[in-house]
């Protein structure tokens, strides 16, 4: 495997870790729904966590591609 090759390989890997973060947090925000009180405030913490670790890695993907 050379370099582009690496570099292309990584790129679809973190647009794939992207994808899946996203799709983890929309399911976390429908789960909440369903929630008991008690759990809801929890669930909606760790969803609001998920976003920004969408966004990275959107970004750190990106960057890469620029390279």
């Amino acid at each position: 495997m050379d370099h582009n090759e690496a570099v292309h390989k990584f790129e679809q890997l973190m647009i794939r870790e992207a994808r899946h973060a996203r799709e983890t947090a929309i399911e976390l925000e429908a789960l909440v729904l369903v929630l008991p009180e008690h759990s809801r405030e929890l669930a909606h913490l760790q969803t609001k966590a998920s976003h920004p670790r969408v966004k990275e890695f959107r970004e750190l993907a990106q960057r890469v591609e620029e390279n």
